[in-house]
């Protein structure tokens, strides 16, 4: 052996090691021979990789890592190291979530894994593939559609449920064409009328085939009979993506007379999901066996898309009456005129129904254009029902009450009953110790912050009026900034540096370049910021005081550059209770209701930045903008109830810049932290954070950090 190969450890180093780490566990055992045993098969680079991970997860675990050691042997001799790896992070993954004993029967299913490892190079995932579905669902569906992975293949109409992973083919390529596959024919059920009803009165799916004295059995029909229509209208839409489906599963030949005259009825361009019904009472009661059902159909749960329906349609019905009433009065404004008296002006807008049953829209017998929103609202509620309840379209009483379809409780148009699903997220966080994610680990819920109509903004400008004077002065400067523009084709001056290296060019016999000017240009601003304001405990007291008057010594400066801008606070406790608070959007103005919510900012819990900066970061991706920026005001380092401290803070707020400023989003800290020369320079970088000694010089801070980003 060459002697400078490290030898495995023996049986009294892998011993000691194992007190160490597994203190709490041994000391209720009898022994530690059974982990001691297998890592002396090892080699010495396989006992360190063992070694090290049962120390990792012994922090979170000591049970955990017990079980681990005890099976890793295994698992290296199955797998190597890195099938090992991934066995063991899957397990802390259910740990996390769902706790010691489902973690423990991951560790136990090392074989099941194994099978499946050596399936990973032909194995598609879901969360590979998500963004790039997410994006095909947009451009083919006429609404906001989420995927999400799940046990089972079904869509309510709102989300569409997709296996996790995908190895059903023994190609990659094929099994990504799956997903595809699947995708499409949920999204059919959704544009082609699955679940459509001639009005929101008529009964649903659900209803309907209740009523056959075994509802399964039909459900199973009517979802076969119904694949064959969409497969039919997905070759006519998208010829291109049936052929890759019919290259996966071709269409199985039909020999029974009356399945085949059924089917080619079903295939007709003008068949909907009426005669998939009538096929079905016509079929449920013979008894002959059934084509095998589609790999791709999935499942149908009826309840779920008649919920999501029902709630849908709720909501569609008051933005409806709402937007068709502002449409109402824009157009009552813009044809006044002063040749009709006041109280004779008898021009309405008015609804007629086409023979399809679609609204059109008039005024004086004249065509009248729909904005964009109010025409996807009406695409919206079309794939829901085939036409308008006239009820809906009356805009007489659009500025009356609006029965609650449920409840039968009156309330004002406009408000919604309906609960607010869009301000719940889940977010990933970073485990240094196991270099990997924590899947879904916290929940950010948006709030408003509480405004407070009272003085403090009046007061704050009375205060600090000759500094709002040179704010203001030096954000004047910023907006009329010229820029220096070099190797331009022309210009007011000879480019040096340009004609230097147009002359190398020549020389060498490359073609010289005619870009060898200079010229001053006004800048183009092209900038949104958003700013990410600490509301913890910590601010309690003066800071707090300070963030406020800051805050809208800021505002006042922003409003003269004209850029977009957004304020957000953030707070919580534990991860299951992150919290954003709403202080002004990027499409909110500024006026007294934002003065009133930053005089509402008060300190809360603790400071758990990594989810945040995830948040902020995915609405900051939305805005159109050359640069956007995100700046983050705090006062210490993060810290939260359950651990969230120390190096795995930094470590899980390090990886969350990282991964915006990957997605183009330029980050800067300004902090009040005099230790925070300590930490900042590994979460920012040496030149992207700046520690003041006063919180109110923020606004001048800020001018600098504008300067530096768009010059």
């Amino acid at each position: 052996m060459d002697s400078k190969t490290p030898l495995p450890l023996t049986a009294t180093q892998i011993g000691s090691l194992l007190d160490t780490y597994l203190e709490p566990v041994l000391s209720t055992r009898r022994t530690s021979e059974e982990p001691t045993r297998g890592l002396l098969l090892l080699d010495h680079p396989d006992q360190i990789f063992c070694l090290d991970w049962t120390n990792a997860i012994s922090k979170s675990n000591a049970e955990m890592a017990f079980q681990f050691i005890s099976k890793a042997p295994l698992a290296i001799k199955l797998m190597g190291t890195e099938g090992t790896r991934q066995w063991l992070l899957e397990a802390m993954d259910v740990y996390d979530r769902e706790g010691l004993y489902p973690g423990s029967s991951v560790l136990g299913q090392i074989e099941g894994f194994a099978r499946e490892y050596r399936l990973n190079n032909i194995t598609v995932k879901l969360e590979e593939v998500k963004h790039i579905l997410d994006i095909f669902v947009r451009g083919l569906s006429g609404r906001e559609m989420a995927i999400q992975a799940s046990s089972k293949i079904f869509t309510d109409t709102r989300n569409l449920y997709l296996p996790a992973k995908v190895n059903r083919f023994n190609d990659y390529q094929l099994n990504y064409t799956f997903y595809k596959t699947l995708t499409v024919h949920l999204w059919a059920q959704t544009w082609f009328g699955t679940f459509r009803r001639p009005g929101p009165d008529s009964p649903h799916l659900h209803e309907i085939l209740s009523e056959y004295e075994d509802n399964g059995r039909a459900l199973r029909l009517f979802n076969l009979l119904e694949t064959f229509r969409l497969n039919a209208c997905i070759e006519r839409e998208l010829p291109g993506l049936a052929r890759e489906q019919h290259g996966l599963y071709p269409t199985p030949e039909i020999h029974d007379a009356t399945w085949q005259a059924i089917i080619q009825h079903l295939q007709q361009e003008d068949a909907t999901v009426i005669d998939s019904l009538d096929a079905t009472s016509k079929l449920y009661m013979l008894q002959q066996p059934w084509p095998d059902p589609f790999p791709y159909q999935g499942e149908m749960s009826l309840e779920s898309a008649r919920d999501a329906i029902e709630n849908r349609l709720e909501i569609d019905r008051m933005m409806l009456k709402k937007s068709l009433s502002e449409l109402a009065e824009s157009l009552l404004d813009q044809s006044q005129s002063d040749e009709i008296s006041e109280g004779t002006d008898t021009r309405e807008l008015q609804a007629v129904m086409d023979e399809f049953g679609n609204p059109e829209f008039t005024m004086d017998g004249e065509s009248v254009p729909l904005p964009d929103d109010l025409e996807q609202l009406l695409s919206s509620i079309h794939q829901d029902i085939d036409s308008i309840p006239p009820e809906w379209l009356d805009m007489k009483g659009s500025d009356q009450h609006v029965d609650h379809p449920k409840s039968g409780e009156s309330m004002s148009l406009g408000t919604s009953t309906a609960p607010d699903q869009g301000n719940v997220f889940y977010y990933d966080e970073w485990d240094f110790r196991r270099q990997c994610y924590r899947k879904n680990w916290c929940i950010l819920t948006e709030q408003e912050v509480s405004a407070v109509y009272d003085d403090f903004a009046a007061t704050t400008m009375e205060k600090y009026r000759h500094l709002v004077s040179d704010i203001k002065r030096h954000f004047e400067a910023l907006r009329g900034e010229n820029k220096f523009l070099k190797a331009q084709s022309f210009g007011d001056e000879i480019d040096l540096d340009a004609v230097i290296t147009a002359r190398s060019d020549m020389l060498t016999g490359v073609e010289m370049s005619d870009r060898l000017y200079s010229l001053m240009r006004k800048q183009e601003r092209n900038l949104a910021v958003a700013f990410m304001v600490d509301m913890s405990g910590s601010t309690k007291g003066w800071i707090n005081e300070a963030e406020r008057e800051s805050l809208l010594l800021l505002c006042q400066a922003l409003e003269i550059l004209g850029d977009q801008y957004a304020i957000f606070g953030f707070s919580g406790m534990t991860r299951n209770r992150c919290e954003v608070y709403r202080i002004k959007t990027f499409d909110e103005r500024y006026n007294k209701e934002i003065e009133a919510r930053i005089s509402g900012l008060r300190p809360q819990d603790y400071t758990r930045m990594g989810v945040v900066i995830r948040h902020l970061g995915s609405i900051l991706n939305t805005v159109e903008a050359r640069t956007r920026v995100l700046i983050t005001l705090s006062d210490g380092k993060p810290d939260d109830y359950d651990g969230y401290q120390g190096e795995y803070g930094i470590e899980d707020t390090r990886q969350a810049l990282f991964e915006i400023r990957h997605s183009g989003i330029h980050p800067f800290c300004i902090t009040i932290d005099r230790d925070a020369v300590d930490y900042l320079p590994h979460l920012y970088g040496p030149a992207n954070y700046v520690v003041i000694d006063e919180i109110r010089k923020l606004p001048l801070r800020v001018a600098d950090i504008y300067r530096k980003l768009t010059t």
